[in-house]
């Protein structure tokens, strides 16, 4: 009997190195990845995952290392190389035509030989027309796609500029942080493409929000200084404890949730990057002063703290972390109670709203939770 086939690497990156002026963004970093497999990319910020692209796609090339694709090098290639042997980036920001329509957008993106001026003026082939036709349904664009770019919501603009992506038939799709900035419907509508996208691309995001990551994860490699980590699925990495610890940082004398509720408080206080010494002290203390009981404990976690909380990580990283409705509730308190202890900024108010999004918690509580904590 004939042994069962197994899939073919579509990407190998082996013992990777890229360094700047000392700097290792990357650090002798493998990867490696099957033909129609999506996988998420998680790190800290400064975890090498932007780099990691750059090399992908040419635009960096390794100090050390090589990457292949298909099994071809991709050192010394030319970027727009790199593309036409079928590797498709998509950036944090979407790039569109504004003043073309969806349908316009897809048709230039369908033949790269194509200027602007054909796309407008001369009449698009059948075939062609029916390629657009499915993509403008696939990516839920069928019923504006004769409309402006332009007046597309910015979620419809990122799905536009995948769906310009795989105009272009790449093997393998790159997509940064495809749900930065959109609703809670169109975060779930762009997991939904993604994974309909995966049945026929190998695909790999970089991602942030976790919740998401969660939705649309089949396996998670996590970067840390340049290195994978470790890698497994949702649950595996999550729980691990070197992820726990890159994410935290070296641990004070707190459980894991306290952690988590004090780096969510943090944020607030940290969110307009305009932090003063002084202030800084003030919300070390009213943390210090929430999880240790006397005045040597509380001296100590200050010192603790004061490093531990410097590493800025984003709130959509933070707040999955918290397991039960006593631990979000807690943590919207002491953040309130941050907040509030200056005058709340334009920054701080839209990073409030942003973490009240994210607890999900009804306006009741929190209105509740907002009076205890500005309580004497």
């Amino acid at each position: 009997m004939a042994a069962p086939s197994q899939k073919t690497p579509i990407l190998d990156i082996d013992n990777v190195t890229v360094s700047f002026d000392g700097f290792k963004a990357l650090n002798q970093l493998n990867f490696s990845m099957t033909e129609g497999e999506l996988r998420v990319i998680i790190g800290p910020n400064g975890a090498g995952k932007t780099t990691f692209l750059d090399v992908i796609t040419g635009k960096v090339q390794p100090t050390i290392g090589q990457a292949r694709f298909k099994g071809k090098d991709l050192r010394k290639q030319a970027e727009h190389r790199i593309a036409r042997l079928g590797i498709g980036r998509k950036f944090q920001t979407p790039r569109v035509y504004l003043n073309l329509t969806p349908r316009e957008n897809l048709e230039l993106s369908c033949n790269r030989d194509k200027s602007v001026f054909t796309t407008l003026f001369r009449k698009t082939p059948k075939a062609e027309r029916r390629t657009v036709g499915g993509l403008l349904e696939t990516i839920g664009l069928d019923h504006k796609a004769d409309i402006p770019a332009a007046l597309l919501s910015h979620g419809e603009k990122q799905w536009l500029e995948i769906g310009m992506l795989v105009a272009q038939s790449p093997d393998l799709l790159l997509v940064d942080e495809p749900v930065a900035g959109l609703t809670d419907e169109e975060t779930e509508k762009t997991g939904q493409l993604l994974i309909s996208l995966a049945e026929s691309h190998s695909i790999i995001v970089i991602e942030h929000d976790m919740e998401f990551v969660r939705q649309i994860a089949r396996q998670v490699t996590v970067l840390h200084e340049g290195s994978v980590l470790c890698e497994g699925t949702m649950d595996e990495v999550q729980n691990d404890p070197r992820v726990i610890e890159v994410y935290l940082g070296t641990e004070p004398s707190l459980s894991q949730e306290q952690m988590v509720m004090l780096r969510i408080a943090a944020s607030m206080a940290w969110a307009d990057g305009n932090f003063e010494p002084e202030e800084q002290a003030v919300i070390i203390t009213q943390l210090s002063q929430q999880f240790a009981q006397n005045a040597d404990e509380q001296a100590t976690l200050q010192g603790e703290l004061k490093d531990y909380l410097a590493k800025r990580i984003p709130l959509e990283e933070m707040v999955p972390l918290l397991k039960t409705q006593e631990q979000r509730e807690l943590a919207l308190k002491l953040s309130y109670k941050v907040i509030s202890s200056n005058q709340i900024n334009e920054t701080e108010a839209i990073a409030y709203q942003r973490l009240l999004g994210l607890l999900a918690l009804d306006p009741e509580t929190v209105q509740r939770l907002e009076r205890e904590a500005i309580e004497p």
